[in-house]
């Protein structure tokens, strides 16, 4: 009964030695953002400083929102956009998903007629969601900026 004991107390101390070690350590959004900030050209951006950004640009209210960071360009000629958001739970992230896919079919509705080379970039932007997670880069950069992204979240 000792040897059983043991060999459950060993098992359970490797477990737990081995839960600590694969611990994630996943960056905080804002610090995703400041890492993009440095890693990558970007032009004069408004940060989302406060949730009720989100709410003015987007209609996603503080309650469907755990964290989030991003900004938009500052230059109404400019559609450089970057949006990261975990959110509250998978309806929040539905939510979310859909808002920012508006937003960028709407950028790329605006840009289609008057200037064809940002409406086809815009076009080959995306929104990206991986679980709770959901992002959206509208830049000439958006490949690096979401490799950052991805690789900082551990995607």
């Amino acid at each position: 009964m000792k040897k059983l004991i043991a060999a459950v107390c060993a098992l359970l101390a490797a477990t737990v030695l081995l839960c600590a070690c694969s611990q994630s350590k996943v960056k905080p959004l804002s610090q995703v953002y400041s890492s993009i900030k440095e890693k990558v050209e970007l032009s004069e951006l408004d940060d989302f400083n406060f949730v009720s950004a989100l709410e003015r640009n987007y209609g996603i209210t503080s309650g469907e929102v755990i964290e989030f960071a991003g900004g938009v360009s500052a230059s109404e000629d400019d559609p450089e956009e970057i949006v990261m958001i975990m959110a509250a739970d998978s309806k929040s992230a539905e939510h979310i998903q859909a808002v920012l896919e508006e937003r960028r079919q709407k950028k790329y509705d605006e840009k289609k007629d008057t200037d064809p080379e940002q409406a086809e970039m815009i076009d080959g932007c995306s929104v990206d969601r991986h679980g709770m997670y959901i992002a959206m880069f509208i830049s000439e950069k958006a490949d690096k900026m979401r490799e950052i992204y991805n690789t900082l979240l551990e995607f």
